[in-house]
């Protein structure tokens, strides 16, 4: 495999895998409405998961500043509470809650391999339409969200067909490696900038997957927030840096190592490099559990939420084209509630 390192300054010609990723995740890509739909099953999956979440003690507990008091006026919101925090916090929350059911094999970890980045994606979405709103700009949509939430199924799946699937760890690199390049391609970055997130993120071991046995939650869900919280840092971290390439030795080693961790199979390079379009990821194809998605995602709304915001709820998620076309911002207001978090 290439240095990826020394590919840096010509991504016209990648062909590893860290700067494919990086190339696919900043193009602009036509995406067909069957897989936006698809899209949008994940996410009302992954939204009632969440409100049943909410409704357990012990999970409920987890959810809020990683130092208590520490809010962020205009920051990302979490689906059913009232908090506003920063983007990688408010990852780390969302992460716990959208992503707590699945588990095991079959369909429903195919489910969670698609979800799995989902928490990332509407904590940088909904910062960014709220940060755009103050700069005058105009916020992303939901259809923005929805085709985020569908590449990083695809890169997922993707690297995941190439990759060991028997180790935990290295499944939860791959999140932190999805999450981040589309966190960072949803900040703006460059496909320089984009290729720095990716190689902190590579580098970065996370946490083991057994050490948060204490906190009652399963460990799969822990560290996948963990993972994902670390992603949005690491894409923030990207941004704010602003440079222009590798100067340091530290930074090369860096991408050297990256490179190496990616599994560096020809096809992950020719799957996601020069893609023009979208295919439904086979972790969003869901056509047969619409009905039963739905009629999930309604009963936890009526659960966890007072009558007429239920109602108003189900009424913006009654109707798909209207819901594609809202602000993400928006959406998210209407999921805020009134309560102590």
């Amino acid at each position: 495999m290439l240095n990826p390192a020394l590919e840096v300054e010509d991504h016209s010609r990648t062909v590893s895998p860290i700067g494919a990723l990086a190339d696919y995740a900043a193009a602009s890509l036509a995406i067909n409405d069957s897989v936006i739909a698809a899209a949008r099953l994940c996410l009302i999956a992954g939204l009632g998961r969440a409100f049943e979440a909410l409704r357990d003690p012990e999970r409920a507990s987890l959810i809020g500043p990683l130092v208590p008091g520490a809010l962020m006026p205009g920051g990302a919101r979490v689906p059913g509470t009232s908090l506003e925090l920063d983007p990688a916090q408010a990852a780390f929350c969302n992460g716990l809650l959208l992503c707590h059911e699945a588990s095991g094999g079959g369909p429903a970890a195919e489910r969670r391999c698609a979800a799995d980045s989902l928490g990332a994606i509407l904590a940088i979405a909904d910062y960014q339409a709220r940060k755009g709103i103050m700069e005058g700009r105009s916020p992303p949509s939901v259809r923005n969200v929805l085709a985020a939430i569908a590449k990083a199924a695809r890169i997922q799946s993707v690297l995941q067909s190439a990759a060991d699937r028997a180790h935990a760890e290295a499944t939860l690199r791959l999140t932190r490696v999805t999450s981040a390049a589309i966190a960072a391609a949803q900040l703006g970055g460059t496909v320089q900038q984009i290729v720095t997130a990716l190689s902190y993120a590579c580098v970065d071991s996370g946490i083991p997957i057994e050490t948060d046995e204490r906190y009652g939650v399963g460990d799969r869900d822990w560290a996948t927030a963990d993972a994902i919280s670390r992603a949005v840092r690491h894409a923030c971290r990207a941004i704010a840096t602003g440079q222009p390439g590798y100067a340091t030795s530290g930074q090369l080693a860096a991408m050297d190592r990256a490179g190496k961790l990616l599994p560096s199979q020809p096809h992950v390079a020719s799957l996601l490099f020069g893609v023009d379009s979208l295919d439904p990821p086979t972790g969003l194809e869901m056509p047969h559990e619409i009905t039963q998605l739905t009629t999930q995602f309604q009963t936890a709304v009526e659960r966890y939420f007072p009558a007429r915001q239920a109602e108003r709820i189900k009424v913006l998620f009654a109707t798909p084209e209207q819901l594609d076309d809202l602000p993400i911002n928006e959406l998210l207001a209407a999921l805020v509630t009134n309560g102590a978090r």
